[in-house]
């Protein structure tokens, strides 16, 4: 393959990830339901040819919007972690990134949507279930890490609370998501902060 053919098709996937990006963005605004070709196009300039192209029908754009979403808030939780070496820390970056403390709550907003499409697509389902597979996957990680180091004391299976930690990380996240006025991204960063701790029997005064 030539430079240019393998540069032209970089350029293009550049060009569809920026479109998906921007139509995150729509789709949170207005739902799934209320988004259109026509509503993407508004925001990007994108032709509504070019994102049939790039898409096929709008089930499947709306689909790969969720996918996208997903897939950048796995990779932003992953940045982060990089920089962050101590368990108890490594759990706060999560909970503080999935509760909307961190950034807007677009991501959110998304997830709901994508819960939404869920229960009715099988596909979209088994991979929305693949993403939760993939997130306790990595706090049974962190949690077994800071067991082995003397961070953490419970005797649970890290797999269990990791289970737990999620579950409350929803619970927590939903309102903010909603826009409650009562629990706001902070505080629910800030409950989850101390449920957490509860949970994984934090030790030598971390939070």
């Amino acid at each position: 393959m030539s430079d240019v053919i393998r540069g032209s098709g970089r350029r293009a996937a550049r060009k569809r990830a920026d479109v998906l990006a921007a139509a995150c963005s729509v789709v949170a605004e207005r739902g799934a339901d209320g988004t259109r070709f026509a509503d993407v196009t508004a925001a990007t300039g994108v032709g509504v040819s070019t994102l049939q192209y790039y898409f096929g029908s709008r089930e499947d754009m709306l689909i790969a919007v969720f996918r996208f979403a997903a897939q950048s808030d796995f990779d932003a939780v992953g940045e982060r972690l990089a920089a962050v070496a101590d368990p108890w820390e490594r759990l706060v970056v999560i909970a503080e990134h999935l509760t909307g403390a961190v950034g807007s709550d677009t991501g959110w907003r998304l997830w709901v949507e994508s819960w939404r499409w869920a229960l009715r697509d099988p596909e979209l389902r088994a991979e929305v279930l693949g993403d939760y597979t993939r997130w306790h996957e990595l706090l049974a990680g962190i949690i077994a890490a800071g067991v082995a180091a003397g961070r953490f004391g419970t005797g649970a299976a890290p797999m269990d609370v990791a289970r737990q930690a999620l579950a409350l990380i929803d619970g927590l996240a939903l309102p903010v998501a909603l826009g409650d006025p009562q629990v706001t991204g902070a505080m629910a960063g800030d409950l989850l902060t101390d449920a957490l701790g509860r949970l994984v029997g934090l030790r030598d005064g971390g939070r």
